[in-house]
C-alpha cells in the first residue's frame, strides 16, 4: 500500500526563471527519517523538466540524494514529471522548460498569473504535436530525453517504485482527450524499453467550456496497460469524486489500479484541514474504494501563503519538523479501519 505524501525537494524542483528558496539543514535526511518513524511507506516526488534544464547536474545530484536516502529508510518513491500552470516562463507556474516556451511566448514575471490564452495555445499545440524546441526538436521527443535520463538514473534503486509520465495534462478541447491517450502510449512504449517498473498516467485537467466525464477520462488512458497505474487527484476526495474516478477505470480498455496521487480539503484561498471531519474521513474513504495508495499534498520546506491545508511542516532551528496537519494524517493512517 502506497501511503504517504507528496515530497518537494530542491535541485529537482528549482524554478528556471526565479530564485528558489534553499531548504533547511539536512532536509532530505530529516524528512525521510520522519516518514519512516510515522508509518509513511511511500512518497510522490514532484520533479520538473525546467529544473533539469536549469542545472542538470544539480538535478541529478538531488535525485541521487533522495533515492539513496529512501533506500536507507525503506520508503518507496514515485517520481512524478510535474507541471503546474505550465511553466515559470509564462507566470507563477512550473514545469515546461524555457527551450520550448521561449520559442512561442513572451516571458512573463514568474510572480504573475499565467495568461489563459497563452496556456490554451500551448496545450492545443502540444496535443497537435506542433511544439518544437529552440533547436527544432519535436517537443514529445525532447521530453522523452529528459524522462529517459530520470529512469536510467533511478531504475536500479530498490526504493524506486515507478515513474509518472506527466502531472495533470491539460485540455482545452474535447477532441484532445484521445490525443492525450496517444501521448501516453507514445511515452510508455519508449520507457518500456528501459524499465519494467510501474508507469503512472494522470487524470486529465479540463478547462472551462470543456465537457468532462468518466468516458472522456477513459479516452485519455493508454492502450498499453502492462503494469500501469491511474493517478487521480481530488480536492476534496468526496464520494461523488471517488465514484467518478472509479468509473473512469472501469471504462478503460483494461481495469487498472487507482492511486490518489494528490488530495486535500480544497485548493481555494483559506482552505483548512481538520482531523476528524476531513483527514480521517478521506483515509477511510480511500480504503472503502480499494485504492492502491494515496499521497497528501504536500511535504515541503516552503510554506503556502494562501492555503493553510497544504502546510504539513514547520521549521525549527533551521531543521524540518512535522506540523500539526502531518500529525493528523499520521493518526488517521494508524487508526482508521
Amino acid at each position: 500500500m502506497l501511503i504517504g505524501t507528496n515530497f518537494h525537494s530542491y535541485g529537482s524542483a528549482a524554478y528556471q526563471n526565479k530564485i528558489t528558496p534553499v531548504p533547511p539543514q539536512n532536509y532530505v535526511e530529516d524528512s525521510f527519517g520522519i516518514f519512516a518513524d510515522n508509518g509513511i511507506t511511500s512518497v510522490r516526488v514532484t520533479i520538473h523538466w525546467e529544473s533539469w534544464e536549469l542545472d542538470v547536474n544539480q538535478f541529478r545530484e538531488d535525485l541521487n540524494l533522495v533515492a539513496d536516502t529512501a533506500d536507507k529508510y525503506g520508503i518507496m518513491c514515485i517520481y512524478d514529471n510535474h507541471q503546474w500552470e505550465c511553466s515559470s516562463w509564462i507566470g507563477y507556474g512550473i514545469g515546461m522548460p524555457n527551450s520550448i516556451m521561449s520559442r512561442y511566448y513572451e516571458k512573463r514575471s514568474a510572480d504573475r498569473e499565467p495568461n489563459y490564452d497563452t496556456k490554451k495555445d500551448f496545450w492545443n499545440r502540444w496535443w497537435n504535436r506542433e511544439i518544437k524546441t529552440v533547436h527544432g526538436v519535436d517537443g514529445w521527443d525532447a521530453q522523452l530525453v529528459y524522462l529517459t535520463d530520470i529512469v536510467r538514473l533511478l531504475e536500479k534503486h530498490k526504493s524506486t517504485f515507478g515513474f509518472e509520465i506527466l502531472n495533470e495534462p491539460e485540455v482545452f478541447r474535447i477532441s484532445d482527450y484521445r490525443k492525450v491517450g496517444h501521448y501516453h502510449d507514445y511515452v510508455i512504449k519508449e520507457l518500456r524499453k528501459i524499465t519494467n517498473k510501474p508507469i503512472l498516467f494522470c487524470w486529465v485537467l479540463p478547462h472551462r467550456g470543456v465537457m468532462d466525464n468518466s468516458v472522456f477520462q477513459a479516452l485519455a488512458s493508454p492502450i498499453i496497460m502492462d503494469n500501469v497505474i491511474y493517478d487521480c487527484h481530488s480536492y476534496p476526495p468526496s464520494i461523488s469524486r471517488m465514484l467518478y474516478f472509479k468509473l473512469s477505470t472501469l471504462l478503460m480498455a483494461k481495469i487498472v489500479p487507482l492511486y490518489v496521487g494528490e488530495f486535500s480539503s480544497g485548493f481555494t484561498n483559506g482552505s483548512i484541514l481538520t482531523e476528524e471531519k476531513q483527514v480521517c474521513q478521506y483515509v477511510k474513504r480511500f480504503k472503502q474504494f480499494g485504492v492502491c495508495g494515496w499521497a497528501l499534498w504536500r511535504w515541503s520546506y516552503i510554506q503556502d501563503r494562501n492555503i493553510p491545508a497544504f502546510n504539513l511542516t514547520k521549521i525549527i532551528d533551521n531543521r524540518i519538523r512535522p506540523g500539526v496537519l502531518f500529525t493528523y494524517f499520521r493518526n488517521a493512517v494508524r487508526t482508521t479501519d
